[in-house]
């Protein structure tokens, strides 16, 4: 990379960065390309440089995030040699890269969908380059629990792609709840954030258990 590429991808990781809270404080609703620009003391012409669109910068940043967490949990799914044990990671490791970013996760899964008029309209270019990381998350579970299931160890009928999503949207499903008794200052919920981690290893495991 040349000395120019880099300048420039630290000012398109500086956008990133700033847009980001932008978005953050004022939802999509108050997210302008004019906003963003007054946060880093930019024209909007020095910003359209970088990003062609609002819908363009939206998407970047949930692509980033989305990403993060990918790699984060195809690294821990990596470390295992069992479909069951892949499941585990994935659940633990999700929990773990989003239990304490909530706002990473709200970015994520939840502001796209809740703009109303507002919200970005991805393109099908845009989502083509999201779906790698389904793979990279189901996919490497998928596959240590069809080895499983070639070895006798797992029961044929078990469709460890759709078990691997069920798992993950599982996790997202219990922080998003998590989220919202936060930010309604409400008491802590009554089980801990560990205990319904365990609760979701134990469930998805015996999914995997031979029939007796």
């Amino acid at each position: 990379m040349t000395r120019k590429e880099r300048r420039q991808e630290q000012a398109r990781e500086e956008i990133l960065d700033a847009a980001r809270q932008v978005l953050l404080d004022r939802g999509l609703a108050g997210f302008t390309l004019a906003a963003v620009a007054r946060e880093l003391q930019l024209t909007k012409a020095a910003l359209y440089y970088y990003f062609a669109s609002k819908e363009v910068l939206v998407f970047e940043i949930v692509y980033r995030d989305l990403h993060a967490h990918a790699e984060v949990v195809g690294d821990a799914v990596d470390a295992t040699t069992s479909g069951a044990a892949a499941l585990e990671a994935l659940i633990r490791s999700s929990s773990g890269h989003y239990g304490d970013r909530k706002d990473q996760l709200r970015l994520a899964y939840l502001v796209p969908q809740v703009g109303g008029a507002t919200s970005p309209r991805f393109t099908p270019e845009m989502l083509q380059r999201v779906r790698p990381f389904n793979d990279r998350m189901y996919g490497a579970v998928a596959q240590r629990i069809r080895r499983d299931q070639e070895a006798g160890r797992v029961p044929e009928g078990v469709d460890g792609r759709r078990l691997a999503f069920l798992a993950h949207t599982s996790v997202i499903g219990m922080l998003t709840v998590e989220g919202l008794v936060e930010v309604a200052d409400d008491a802590p919920l009554i089980h801990s954030r560990e205990a319904m981690v365990d609760e979701l290893v134990r469930t998805f495991r015996a999914r995997l258990a031979p029939s007796p």
